[in-house]
């Protein structure tokens, strides 16, 4: 039986956190989740995500840096990753799809739209 897909949702506001957990099991996904950008790191070794959800405006690190240091990572450069931000300009998108982000998620943030951006972005959760 193939393993459940896994997402790791990093935000500093444990309502944002809540509101993604709950859509993503319900959607059959395995969730984990860091509230700054030091414990990314940590969650990331433990869960091996699919995917990351990534908060911009974090204590300790930001997103952009959490960012690079993921995709600059041999084992973890092709995890498909997510910026999702209240704040952000067009040049900041750029410079986010230049670092490495697959995608860019406004907050505030319908959880049915994220699990749809996971889903296209790495495929469906196992049954």
């Amino acid at each position: 039986m193939a393993r459940r897909k896994r997402v790791l949702i990093v935000d500093d506001s444990m309502a944002v956190v809540d509101a993604l957990t709950g859509a993503f099991e319900e959607a059959g996904y395995d969730v984990g989740y860091a509230v700054d950008g030091e414990e990314v790191f940590r969650k990331m070794a433990a869960l091996e995500p699919d995917a990351v959800l990534l908060d911009v405006y974090m204590p300790k690190i930001n997103g952009a840096d959490v960012c690079r240091l993921v995709k600059a990572h041999p084992h973890w450069k092709r995890t498909w990753l997510a910026i999702i931000s209240a704040r952000i300009s067009e040049g900041e998108v750029e410079m986010y799809r230049r670092i490495g982000a697959d995608e860019i998620l406004r907050k505030p943030i319908d959880p049915a739209v994220a699990v749809a951006a996971v889903v296209k972005g790495i495929g469906a959760a196992a049954p």
